[in-house]
């Protein structure tokens, strides 16, 4: 029984490594370049829309194998993503006038 605790949490901890922190350090390396040389809505939109649906599947992924450590912190983190792809939506629209109302129709 020990042995399958063990290599159950080694498993965890290669998925975490592999799909969680080494993406995660590579796209906020991606963020900070593309602020620094492009500093525009539409890229940072594109970029945490695939940030949003990468956490969406890697929490699928998590709940699957039935990681519980795992699938707690990508909810986190799916719902975080969540929260930032909401505002930037937002200020998209907002930029654009998109949110502004006319009168007169």
């Amino acid at each position: 029984m020990t042995t399958h605790n063990e290599d159950y949490y080694e498993r965890q901890y290669k998925f975490e490594r592999n799909f969680i922190r080494i993406p995660f350090v590579v796209f906020a390396v991606i963020v900070l370049l593309c602020n620094i040389f492009f500093a525009d809505i539409n890229i940072m939109l594109v970029l945490f829309g695939l940030f949003f649906l990468y956490n969406g599947g890697i929490l699928f992924i998590a709940f699957i194998k039935h990681f519980k450590r795992a699938t707690i912190l990508t909810l986190i983190l799916f719902i975080l993503s969540l929260a930032l792809f909401g505002t930037l939506m937002y200020l998209y629209a907002d930029a654009n006038h998109l949110l502004d109302k006319k009168h007169g129709l």
